[in-house]
């Protein structure tokens, strides 16, 4: 008797019927699929922050969501959360985009500064001090909507944003700091001028940029408008020119000023 080695078969070939199931199961796969993107390593952030941006502008901050976004970029959700974990990253990485962005202008408007300046240290302080200004309001004016995300839950108001320690060199609340020690520095304000020079300055340039760009100045021009500007920065060093005459009267206006100590208390917070 021969005993015959046994005959290794392969996989039994798919029938007919099993092939063209198969076939139809691709090709459904394939169609369920989002167009591919013309995306290269590393653009796709950039493009989903523009997208964003574009749609923040058209319907706020909760007018889209992520997937909607890959939808439009034609991208997988999947390929959006490589890059972000979730919107509210993605609205921060457009908020510390915008404070850079801020920060580069500043920087640009100080670099065009007359050349004949450098030789009065007065004048350019000023200038400096006058630019700096100039570009955070031109910022706000050029993006309203990135300028309002940037000062919202996702940017400053974050648990994460402190304003006295922000780490960019080019955060505007370190160059205006910069700026007042200039004027410092060229013997312009006194050393108790200075002193907490920031929160004055801040929240006059703030405060009035925040005004036109949520419209409570439409119905100015572009003029009149920057006309606003030059009154504000008019202001904030006249006052800081005049602070030691202030301090004279330092008394009685601790007395005038401070919260509810003249006239009616100052109504509860509900806390």
């Amino acid at each position: 008797m021969v005993l015959r080695p046994p005959v290794r078969r392969g996989p039994a070939a798919p029938s007919r019927r099993s092939s063209r199931s198969l076939q139809c199961r691709m090709e459904v796969d394939a169609s369920s699929q989002p167009p591919r993107g013309h995306y290269h390593h590393g653009d796709l952030p950039q493009a989903l922050k523009k997208l964003a941006l574009e749609l923040i502008a058209a319907h706020g901050v909760e007018g889209f969501s992520m997937r909607q976004a890959a939808a439009a970029l034609g991208v997988a959700p999947s390929a959006m959360y490589r890059h972000f974990a979730d919107k509210s990253e993605l609205l921060s990485a457009l908020a510390h985009d915008g404070f850079g962005a801020l920060g580069a202008l500043w920087l640009q408007r100080v670099a065009q500064m007359k050349p004949q300046l450098a030789d009065n240290v007065a004048l350019r302080s000023l200038a400096r001090f006058s630019a700096g200004a100039d570009a955070y309001f031109q910022f706000g004016l050029d993006h309203p909507a990135l300028f309002q995300l940037m000062f919202g839950p996702f940017g400053t108001a974050s648990v994460i944003w402190s304003m006295q320690e922000a780490e960019l060199p080019t955060h505007p609340y370190v160059m205006l700091g910069q700026a007042l020690d200039g004027l410092r520095d060229a013997q312009l304000i006194t050393d108790t001028a200075r002193e907490r020079a920031e929160v004055s300055a801040f929240s006059a340039i703030h405060g009035l940029t925040c005004l036109v760009v949520s419209g409570v100045f439409k119905d100015l021009d572009a003029a009149q408008k920057w006309e606003q500007l030059e009154l504000v920065k008019t202001n904030i060093l006249g006052g800081l020119m005049a602070w030691d005459h202030v301090l004279q009267l330092k008394a009685a206006l601790g007395a005038a000023l401070a919260p509810g100590l003249l006239g009616s208390a100052l109504p509860s917070t509900g806390n």
